[in-house]
């Protein structure tokens, strides 16, 4: 099997993750009360994530600078514009003097909070062995590669692993954000294995 991102094919020697999980597709129904969920069971799927590519998403979360960068560059735009236009326009209109406030303040939480998940996130993961680190690295590998539509449904995935068989049926529903019936119908699916 290949690797999800990298589509090549591993030799034995190289260490790859393989991933057994469960689909969960989820439509989202708009009407006059707000929105409402549908969700239904897909089917179990095998994925592999190759060390170099897992490796790759680790090495990016221990190092965040670039990604970081990016996301404060766009949040330090939002607040420049802020800081431009309440200089701007500071004798102006009294809305236009608050779209420069509002801009600063969404562009300086914009960027306090790119840097608190980043920060959040590496500390997560310097908490964890390496194996387990790359193990999660991996399954972020997943999610950002594996295919997240199916028609109209949204697909999320559940793995099938010792965690997730340790867990009850509220845990999956909190951690995999399912309805309860759909987390009944996943804890007794995941056991039987099919």
């Amino acid at each position: 099997m290949a690797c999800l991102k990298c589509k090549q094919e591993r030799n034995a020697d190289t260490n790859v993750f393989s991933f057994h999980v469960l689909e969960v597709q989820t439509l989202r129904i708009r009407d006059m009360s707000g929105e409402k969920r549908v969700q239904a069971l897909g089917k179990f799927q095998d994925y592999e994530v190759c060390r170099p590519c897992a490796e790759e998403q680790l090495h990016a979360v221990c190092s965040p600078g670039k990604s970081v960068l990016s996301r404060c560059a766009v949040f330090g735009g939002i607040f420049l514009l802020g800081v431009f236009v309440s200089v701007l326009f500071r004798s102006g209109a009294a809305q236009i003097r608050f779209f420069g406030v509002a801009a600063m303040i969404c562009g300086a939480l914009g960027i306090y909070e790119a840097i608190r998940n980043a920060r959040r996130h590496r500390l997560e993961y310097q908490a964890m062995s390496d194996q387990d680190a790359l193990q999660e690295a991996a399954w972020e590998v997943l999610l950002a590669n594996a295919p997240k539509k199916s028609e109209d449904s949204d697909l999320s995935y559940i793995p099938v692993d010792k965690r997730t068989l340790a867990m009850k049926k509220g845990d999956l529903m909190n951690v995999y954000d399912l309805l309860p019936e759909i987390a009944v119908k996943a804890y007794d699916l995941i056991r039987s294995g099919d």
